[in-house]
């Protein structure tokens, strides 16, 4: 899908203040060496998406806000397209917090995104065909800020 606006905001400003979640993992039905954590009321949700100009109107009713963990080699998400109400986009504003030595990049509609540590990148997570390639050599760990958002207010960004 194409976009008016970039789709990568390379070192993000506020990167440094993103902890990941250490602990309360859940690992069930998440996939082959993954696990994730909720976030509640993450800070600077609303500045991540601002930066695609975008304004969420509701939480992410499922995932939430998480910390996302690729822990042991060969882990990746596989290609899927995320459910989202009538009238509502589900985006994800995505943060790599910690790059693993290889892979554990997005790719999105077929292609893969280049994101290095501090990158915050936009999926439109059910009007995409997204996933990431998979890990080696250490783990990866990603921010995911999650929002319904207007759909009126979504093709306002799309080309």
């Amino acid at each position: 899908m194409k976009l008016k606006i970039p789709r990568i905001i390379k070192n993000w400003g506020y990167a440094k203040y993103i902890i990941p979640a250490t602990e309360g993992y859940i690992e069930n039905n998440v996939g082959y060496g993954r696990r994730f954590a909720i976030c509640k009321n993450p800070i600077y949700r609303e500045k991540a998406f601002k930066e695609f100009n975008l304004v969420p109107d509701l939480e992410e009713p499922m995932f939430k806000n998480f910390t996302g963990n690729h822990y042991i080699d060969g882990a990746f998400v596989h290609e899927h397209v995320d459910p989202a109400p009538k009238g509502y986009v589900h985006v994800r504003c995505n943060l790599m917090l910690k790059k693993p030595f290889s892979g554990g990049m997005p790719i999105i509609d077929g292609e893969e995104l280049v994101v290095d540590n501090n990158d915050l990148w936009l999926c439109l997570a059910s009007l995409e065909r997204h996933a990431s390639t998979p890990i080696g050599g250490s783990e990866r760990f990603i921010f995911s800020f999650g929002a319904l958002i207007n759909v009126q207010n979504v093709e306002q960004i799309l080309s």
